[in-house]
């Protein structure tokens, strides 16, 4: 029996952002959340382990993709 402290969801890390993932009330239902910054939590609902997990990498990659800058077209 283990005596210590029961965690109902493991933290993960990806590219330095923690996230978690946990199963739904149905078997069809797994929710994560990912911190992207102090301020932005990301959140939803996935029908599979899997998925939940690439919509949580995509989520991080998104957030750390550099920014495009628009440059205008030169007028001639």
């Amino acid at each position: 029996m283990n005596d210590g402290p029961c965690h109902p969801f493991v933290q993960m890390d990806y590219r330095g952002k923690h996230y978690t993932i946990v199963q739904g009330i149905e078997l069809s239902s797994w929710k994560w959340k990912v911190h992207l910054n102090e301020k932005t939590v990301k959140s939803g609902e996935a029908p599979t382990r899997a998925a939940a997990n690439n919509k949580v990498i995509w989520e991080i990659d998104k957030a750390l993709s550099p920014k495009k800058i628009r440059l205008d077209s030169p007028s001639g």
